[in-house]
């Protein structure tokens, strides 16, 4: 369960668990958790791991009700880890700025301070009972993405690696992470 404040980075750390292999939901409503567990628990080809971004967006009764919703998962026999993405209200204000966008909690009548403010206090609940807490204020969305790796996906990751051999008459492979130039070796 990926959780955390509005400009924090949970589309980022969703999207860095997608490329590692996680079948991902966003913005779930807390309720539908279980639901959503029995339903993938009887497909034949369900995904193994799963997550799902969870925010302030949700009913605040389900936002209280967290405890009881990760209670009735592990009486699932569902392996949960919930992490939480956090930043300083500094700099939340400033990338709120910077891409000119509404805080989903922002009305007429309430200030981005308060809508923050307000945030914060809707999710106390998940914040306290997380697994890991990541503060992004310093980060930049490559150094989360990595942040993400290294501390969730790298516990099930798979190397995958193509090789490709190419001629440079015909251009480069536009998929090529990397190209090593053997020309100079002898032709065998």
């Amino acid at each position: 369960i990926l959780s955390g404040r509005s400009g924090s980075g949970k589309t980022t750390a969703l999207q860095a668990l997608e490329d590692h292999g996680y079948y991902c939901v966003d913005n779930l409503p807390l309720g539908l958790l279980p639901t959503l567990t029995e339903q993938l628990d009887t497909e034949e080809h369900a995904p193994e791991r799963v997550a799902v971004g969870v925010d302030a967006r949700s009913l605040p009764r389900q936002l209280l009700a967290f405890k009881s919703i990760i209670k009735a998962l592990k009486n699932q026999q569902v392996e949960t880890e919930v992490i939480f993405l956090d930043a300083d209200p500094g700099t939340l204000l400033e990338r709120f700025s910077a891409t000119r966008r509404r805080h989903p909690l922002g009305t007429g009548e309430r200030t981005l301070e308060d809508a923050i403010q307000h945030e914060r206090e809707l999710l106390a609940n998940i914040r306290q009972r997380a697994d890991l807490v990541i503060d992004s204020s310093n980060y930049e969305v490559h150094s989360l993405r990595n942040q993400i790796r290294e501390r969730v996906a790298k516990r099930q990751s798979n190397l995958s690696l193509q090789l490709e051999s190419f001629g440079f008459k015909n251009g480069l492979p536009n998929d090529a992470d990397l190209v090593f130039d053997v020309r100079v070796l002898p032709n065998p």
